[in-house]
């Protein structure tokens, strides 16, 4: 389900050899269409890898949380906090907290530990949502907001939920205290989450509100 990065080039080829063969009548119609698919598919790597490769503390404090912003300042009067104890505020000054997970195919098994940067390559690819994967969700301080909008980056978009503190089932992080959290969903548990979910966020959603 990944990517057809060379979508628009075989539009091209294609059309040409039609062309060569008198089916088309039209060519101009054809290699537009063409161009516009390749620029699409182009944008949505280019947007797929920069999510991938961001630093985690960028892709979780800045990005998420302008992204939540962006995407429903509207419908929950979401604002960027100003205390630095919760992300985010709603209408109303519900204190909302923001948690992102990305979810990315693991590496080639190597026998060589030394050789993991091989295996690695130059991208990463995010798991699909019929995939195996885990995600993991921690340093939660419950007492410190209200509401947690969680998030699943995947390769068919960002899986975006929204819950009150007291709906979500905590454990502890550490053994050697109660105040900080944690929680984990994986491909069998996340049925339990759809209560919760908002939306899947498409990629070519997701371009949009990132261009403006």
């Amino acid at each position: 389900m990944g990517l057809n990065l060379y979508g628009g080039t075989f539009l091209a080829v294609e059309h040409l050899s039609r062309l060569t063969a008198g089916v088309f009548h039209s060519s101009h119609s054809g290699s537009c269409c063409g161009v516009l698919m390749a620029e699409e598919n182009s944008g949505l790597l280019k947007l797929k890898q920069g999510v991938a490769i961001m630093s985690s503390r960028t892709f979780g404090e800045r990005w998420a949380e302008a992204l939540l912003q962006a995407r429903y300042g509207e419908t929950y009067g979401l604002e960027r906090s100003k205390n630095q104890a919760y992300d985010l505020v709603e209408r109303g000054g519900l204190r909302a907290e923001s948690k992102f997970s990305r979810l990315f195919v693991p590496i080639s098994k190597v026998k060589d530990d030394l050789k993991l940067p091989l295996a690695q390559g130059s991208s990463k690819s995010f798991a699909s949502l019929s995939g195996t994967w885990t995600a993991n969700f921690q340093k939660l301080h419950p007492s410190e907001f209200d509401v947690l909008y969680y998030g699943l980056v995947l390769n068919e978009g960002i899986l975006i939920h929204r819950a009150k503190v007291e709906e979500l089932h905590l454990s502890n992080q550490h053994r050697n205290t109660t105040t900080i959290k944690q929680f984990h969903i994986d491909q069998d548990s996340l049925a339990a989450h759809q209560k919760h979910r908002i939306e899947l966020l498409s990629w070519g959603t997701l371009l949009s509100i990132v261009e403006g």
